[in-house]
């Protein structure tokens, strides 16, 4: 289901670099880049961006109990957007080019993840 949920993203916009399931320790365990699109970062610090994605993602779940249910963030960069959405115990990571409309794209990722209802761990 994981890996269908990436390939379906990376469909939704071609403006989408990469979609990936990042878990509970900070490891992409399911995903990939659109066809002919290169990392901009290399191993390590892409590793440590996914791991502070996670983090923003637990510290923001904090204040779910005055402010609602956290959603999605979204951090844009002069090169890329990155959208980031809770999945179970861990959370769906999406890097679309500074160019995507990204509340376009962020409203087809919503929509697609109402689809199939995914289980919601706290992280």
């Amino acid at each position: 289901m994981q890996r269908n949920l990436c390939e379906r993203v990376i469909k939704l916009d071609k403006n989408i670099r990469f979609a990936g399931i990042v878990n509970a320790n900070g490891e992409v365990i399911e995903g990939g880049f659109q066809q002919g699109i290169h990392p901009l970062l290399n191993g390590p610090a892409e590793q440590q961006m996914y791991v502070q994605s996670l983090s923003n993602v637990v510290t923001l779940r904090q204040y779910s109990d005055k402010l609602g249910a956290f959603r999605y963030s979204i951090t844009e960069h002069d090169k890329v957007t990155l959208l980031t959405f809770p999945l179970g115990d861990g959370i769906l990571c999406i890097s679309a080019s500074s160019k995507a409309d990204h509340a376009k794209i962020r409203n087809k990722v919503i929509a697609l993840l109402k689809e199939k209802p995914t289980p919601r761990k706290k992280v």
